[in-house]
């Protein structure tokens, strides 16, 4: 029988969706949870064809989710299926989790009949942080006579990351901070040419022309360390690879002053612009929506997680969103710092006149 499996797992331990032979993927954790729980046959392990899979969004390495719509053909050993998602759960490591099983019609496709998509990104306030003053506290803590003995991956040693994230935690974000947050983000709703949001992409690609459909800033939330997270949703049709973490890093230079709207203008032209990757880490797929399918389907279960918020998968959804991924999200900066790291190495990225620093041309920004 055809069903929609609603997924939420933590994306950290993984290469991405897609099966690759040579890591660990979660389709194929995926596949051998179904097939541990006698859901699919061992004739069809290992050839999704023959089980009719497919999957709502991509998801690089490292990005969560609590919102991946699978379709697939499975055995229905019983009607309840409370008790078919109870027996995929037993199976599964605890980093994934079947959320909501619906029964579907036999021609249903996650990916295709999905009409948008909704990822969240978790930005730590520090980030905002004026471009001039993150100079000052990098000059004051950052040893540049060790430039020569630092790691090409690591440029921070253990010692300054300490010292930084001690100097960043109880940073809130200002009322300017947010507002040119939420200018920036507001600067993608429509439709843009996004070459420079990805890679190995021309201006003239037919496929970087991607529609958004709003991009908000969500209400603050403080971390049990004590760091201060704004929360950005980005609701669109369909994203090219790395597109919103490209998105989020020119967003946060605008709003710290490293940019400006113009700039910011001027990455939709034809023009070549190196714009860095943020952090993968802040990164997760929040909702996939269904809404023609479900016009469509009027009879039919609806595929929709999001309308009804006393819904019993709906409340699984909200429960591991906030429980699981947003708390991994933040436990994991500060067990890594990946955004200390970034916010460094995005400092050097513009020294090194990739795009435009203000300081460097103003008059051609004026």
């Amino acid at each position: 029988r055809k069903v929609a499996l609603l997924f939420g797992y933590i994306g950290t331990r993984y290469s991405g969706m897609q099966i690759n032979t040579l890591q660990r993927t979660l389709h194929a954790e995926i596949e051998l949870a179904l097939y541990k729980a006698k859901l699919i046959s061992h004739s069809n392990f290992g050839f999704p064809e023959k089980y009719s899979w497919s999957n709502s969004a991509r998801t690089d390495k490292g990005v969560h989710s609590c919102a991946q719509v699978c379709s697939i053909k499975i055995n229905l050993p019983t009607d309840n299926l409370d008790q078919i998602r109870n027996m995929i759960n037993e199976q599964f490591p605890d980093d994934i989790v079947v959320l909501d099983i619906v029964r579907t019609p036999r021609a249903f496709c996650a990916r295709t009949q999905r009409n948008k998509v909704r990822y969240q990104y978790m930005l730590p306030s520090f980030v905002l942080q004026d471009r001039k003053i993150f100079k000052e506290i990098f000059d004051n803590i950052v040893d540049k006579s060790k430039v020569e003995a630092r790691d090409k991956n690591n440029t921070l040693f253990p010692e300054e990351i300490k010292m930084l994230r001690e100097q960043f935690r109880d940073y809130r974000a200002t009322e300017d901070n947010l507002n040119r947050l939420k200018t920036a983000l507001e600067r993608y709703n429509g439709t843009n040419k996004y070459h420079n949001y990805t890679s190995r992409k021309k201006a003239d690609d037919p496929s970087v022309n991607r529609f958004i459909h709003s991009f908000t800033v969500q209400d603050a939330v403080l971390d049990k360390n004590g760091v201060e997270w704004v929360p950005c949703l980005v609701n669109g049709q369909s994203f090219l690879l790395h597109q919103i973490r490209k998105m989020m890093t020119m967003a946060i230079d605008v709003s710290r002053d490293a940019a400006n709207m113009e700039v910011m203008e001027d990455s939709f032209t034809n023009r070549a612009m190196n714009i860095n990757t943020a952090p993968a880490q802040g990164l997760f797929l929040d909702m996939s929506y269904y809404d023609n399918y479900n016009q469509r389907q009027q009879a039919g279960d609806p595929l929709d997680w999001h309308s009804d918020t006393t819904a019993p998968a709906t409340l699984r959804w909200k429960q591991f969103k906030e429980d699981k991924i947003m708390c991994h999200v933040m436990d994991e900066e500060e067990l890594q710092s990946n955004f200390i790291k970034y916010i460094f190495q995005q400092e050097g990225h513009l020294d090194h006149g990739y795009y435009l620093p203000i300081e460097k041309d103003q008059k051609s920004l004026e």
